[in-house]
């Protein structure tokens, strides 16, 4: 395999590019036409034995996810896709022909969501493959949604279903398959009836993530927000229900990760209109966000009173509750 035999590849596809591309692929940098002055950026880097497993994951799905990763991205501020830019570093012996699928499948995939690619770099190592995809894009009239907003009383929402994003459902991988919900968060942050005062998407886990949202949010001095959810009321994959690994369905919703679905906040009298789907995506009301007091006992001790010092806590079916802030995923080393 040789670099620019492969890049060669790479820039005869540059015709097919929309008109807003100025400077496509085989330059110094590309460069793009916006609509707008503003300009979002977003970068993430998929790693072969982490983010996939090369050697059982069809190449199609790979350049799928290098895509739609950083597309979930977008969709968390409710913002538009305007191109991106790829760099790779492929196996020395990962070969021409499975290179130049590669690159022409995510090409493929990056064009269907309006997102050409612009640009990029390639370098061959001796380790396993890395593709690392920025992702611009524009507001087109629609205020991005931060993560910074939440308030006390607020509901907490989440589109699509959550939990078992590794299982295998009859040839479906939902993390290798899942749609990034542009549709959806174009079509709640647009409309003022249903406008989220903070958004994310699920990389994580709910748990997790959902806890970004809370310390993002801009409360007074000496509080901190917390959130109570659900476990009833929790849209769990229905696979998640015949996984037998001693572990309750709502862990999984709650620690899997690679969801890849929106968690929001909105006010209790917008949420008691909110639809039941938005863009034919489903939207489940899970729970809500409180003040909480840093210090104060656990919850389910009767002293805790309602500030309690969890971060996240889940109100289960029996009336107990617990704290799930220990759930989800974070990288860290040694």
């Amino acid at each position: 395999m040789r670099e620019f035999e492969l890049l060669k590849h790479v820039y005869a596809a540059n015709p097919a590019l929309p008109a807003r591309v100025t400077i496509p692929p085989g330059d110094d940098m590309g460069a793009l036409r916006l609509e707008t002055p503003e300009v979002l950026v977003t970068v993430d880097q998929l790693v072969d034995g982490l983010h996939f497993d090369l050697a059982t994951t069809p190449l199609e799905k790979i350049a799928r996810k290098a895509i739609t990763r950083n597309l979930s991205d977008v969709a968390a501020m409710a913002a538009v896709p305007a191109g991106a830019v790829a760099a790779a570093c492929l196996p020395r012996d990962f070969g021409d022909a499975r290179a130049r699928r590669l690159f022409d499948l995510m090409r493929l995939v990056a064009q269907s969501y309006d997102c050409p690619l612009i640009g990029g770099d390639i370098s061959m190592w001796d380790h396993p493959l890395v593709l690392t995809l920025t992702v611009l894009a524009e507001s087109r009239g629609v205020v991005p949604v931060l993560r910074k907003g939440a308030r006390e009383g607020d509901v907490v929402c989440v589109t699509g279903e959550l939990g078992g994003s590794l299982l295998d459902d009859n040839g479906r991988v939902h993390h290798l398959d899942f749609e990034p919900r542009l549709k959806v968060a174009r079509a709640l942050a647009s409309n003022p009836a249903t406008r989220p005062h903070c958004m994310l998407d699920l990389s994580d886990g709910l748990a997790r993530d959902l806890g970004h949202l809370c310390d993002a949010a801009e409360v007074g001095e000496g509080e901190r927000l917390g959130a109570e959810l659900f476990a009833d009321r929790l849209p769990i994959r229905p696979i998640v229900h015949n996984v037998c690994d001693g572990r309750a369905p709502w862990v999984h919703a709650l620690a899997d990760g690679e969801d890849y679905e929106l968690c929001f906040t909105i006010d209790a009298a917008r949420a008691a209109k909110l639809p039941r789907a938005v863009a034919g995506c489903p939207i489940t009301q899970i729970g809500r966000i409180i003040l909480r007091a840093p210090g104060s006992p656990a919850p389910g001790n009767p002293a805790s009173g309602n500030k309690p010092a969890a971060k996240i806590s889940l109100i289960l079916s029996d009336g107990s509750t617990r704290s799930v802030d220990d759930l989800g995923w974070e990288h860290h080393g040694p």
